[in-house]
């Protein structure tokens, strides 16, 4: 596999949906319970976990792009 990534500047089409989730990495892992934690949390709470905890979306897959149902597309 190949890594790769986008510009920074670039943004998804209007009407696009991404298939993802959110993830907390602590020591190359993903920790479940830090963003279970963030989530319990308001205000300074919240604010300082996220802080310390950062979350990140992972996408798995595309279901609409530019308006487009994906879904019945091939993989490549």
């Amino acid at each position: 596999m190949r890594h790769s990534s986008p510009p920074k500047n670039r943004q998804l089409p209007d009407a696009t949906a991404l298939d993802g989730e959110l993830v907390v990495w602590e020591a190359g892992r993903l920790a479940f319970e830090r963003l279970q934690e963030r989530l319990q949390r308001r205000a300074a709470g919240a604010s300082r976990l996220a802080q310390e905890w950062p979350a990140h979306f992972v996408a798995f897959g595309v279901l609409r792009l530019a308006g487009q149902n994906t879904t019945a597309w091939p993989y490549r």
